[in-house]
C-alpha cells in the first residue's frame, strides 16, 4: 500500500460518493489506511458500515439532493452510478445525479479535483478486432444507441465530468474499471451467459478485463494522490495476472455447475439472424455480444505509473472471493 502521498501532503480530505457499496467500502478503507481522512456519502443511513473507523465522516443523502458539501475537500472521488437498468435509470441515477453532485462541488470556495470511476465498457465495439491490445488509446464507443444502457451512461458521464473540469479548470482522473470481483462476487458477464445451473460458456479465449476489489480500491486513491498534485489522465484499472475464460471457468468448478460450450461464431450467427429485434437479450445484439465476448488483450502499464501494485495471482485471489462472506 501507497502512503509516500499522504506523507508529503500531510494527508487530504477525501470525499468519497457511493461509499457503501461493493467498490466504496473498500476505497473508504483503503484510504484511512493510506492516512487520508474521508468523507463518506451513502444514500442511506442504514447501509452505514459498523468497521469504519470514528474518523470518517458521513453524509447520508441522494447525489440528487444533495446541496452542501465540506468546504475543506481536497479531492472527491466519485463511484455512485447505477449498475444496472434502462436508459431512464442510468439518467437519473448515473447522469442526473453527477450533475447536481458537480453542481455542489463547484459551489465550493475552492472546487475539489475530481476521480471518476469509469468504466472499460466505454470502448468501441465496432472498431477493434480479435486479439487487438485495448488501452487508453483504444477509441471510445461512437455508436453507443446500438450498446446497453450501461455503456451510455457511463458514456455521457465521463462526458459531463470532462467538460466542468476543463470549464473549471479542475484535476479530472477518469480511472477505466474492468469487471470487478472480490469476496461475495465471483460473475461477470465476460464468462458468457448463466442459465439457473447452466454456464453457456461463449468461447475460451481472450483475456477478462478482471480488476479485483481492492486493486480497484487501490488505484482510485492513488489517482486521487495524483489529481491533488493537479495531475489529469486516464488510466485502464485492469490487473496484472488476466486469465482466460477457460482459466476462468476451471477456478468456478467449486460451484460443481455444468458447462456448455458455444463457439462464438454461432451466437454471432444467431445475432444477426434475429436482425433488428429490438426486445432481444444484450447478448443477442452483436455490439454487446462483441463488447463482452470478444478475444482482447488489456494494457495496464499507465496503473502502474501511478504507483499501482498487484496483490497477488488470479486464482489465489480467487480463491479468497469464493469464501462466505460475513453479513
Amino acid at each position: 500500500m501507497r502512503s509516500d502521498g499522504a506523507d508529503v501532503m500531510g494527508g487530504l480530505n477525501l470525499l468519497i460518493t457511493g461509499a457503501s457499496g461493493f467498490l466504496g467500502k473498500h476505497t473508504v478503507s483503503y484510504a484511512v489506511a493510506a492516512g487520508h481522512r474521508v468523507t463518506a456519502v451513502i444514500r442511506d443511513r442504514t447501509a452505514l458500515l459498523q468497521d469504519w473507523p470514528e474518523q470518517v465522516q458521513v453524509i447520508a443523502s441522494d447525489l440528487n439532493d444533495l446541496k452542501v458539501l465540506p468546504p475543506d475537500i481536497d479531492v472527491v472521488v466519485h463511484l455512485a452510478a447505477s449498475l444496472e437498468g434502462d436508459d431512464a435509470a442510468q439518467q437519473s441515477d448515473t447522469v442526473d445525479a453527477t450533475k447536481a453532485f458537480l453542481s455542489a462541488c463547484l459551489s465550493l470556495p475552492k472546487p475539489p479535483a475530481i476521480v471518476l470511476a469509469s468504466s472499460m465498457s466505454v470502448y468501441s465495439s465496432a472498431l477493434v478486432n480479435e486479439g487487438d491490445l485495448i488501452d487508453e488509446n483504444t477509441p471510445l464507443e461512437d455508436r453507443a444507441d446500438q450498446r446497453d444502457a450501461y455503456c451510455r451512461g457511463k458514456i455521457a458521464q465521463e462526458v459531463l465530468c470532462s467538460t466542468v473540469a476543463a470549464d473549471a479548470g479542475l484535476p479530472l482522473q477518469i480511472m477505466r474499471i474492468g469487471a470487478l470481483y472480490g469476496p461475495g462476487r465471483v460473475w461477470n458477464a465476460h464468462i458468457g451467459v448463466g442459465l439457473g445451473p447452466l454456464l453457456i460458456q461463449v468461447g475460451k479465449d481472450g483475456e477478462i478485463p478482471l480488476s479485483h476489489v481492492r486493486h480497484a480500491a487501490q488505484a482510485l486513491v492513488l489517482a486521487a494522490e495524483e489529481a491533488a498534485q493537479e495531475r489529469s489522465g486516464v488510466v485502464n484499472v485492469v490487473d496484472d495476472d488476466l486469465p482466460d475464460r477457460k482459466r476462468f471457468v476451471k477456478a468456478l468448478k467449486w460451484r460443481g455447475w455444468p458447462k456448455i460450450t458455444i463457439p462464438l461464431r454461432m451466437v454471432e450467427f444467431a445475432a444477426r439472424r434475429l436482425g433488428r429485434w429490438t426486445a432481444r437479450p444484450g447478448l443477442l445484439r452483436m455490439p454487446v455480444l462483441r463488447a463482452r465476448l470478444m478475444p482482447l488483450r488489456y494494457d495496464n502499464r499507465r496503473l502502474h505509473d501511478i504507483g499501482w501494485r498487484s496483490e497477488g495471482r488470479f486464482e489465489d485471489l480467487m480463491r479468497q472471493a469464493r469464501e462466505p462472506v460475513d453479513d
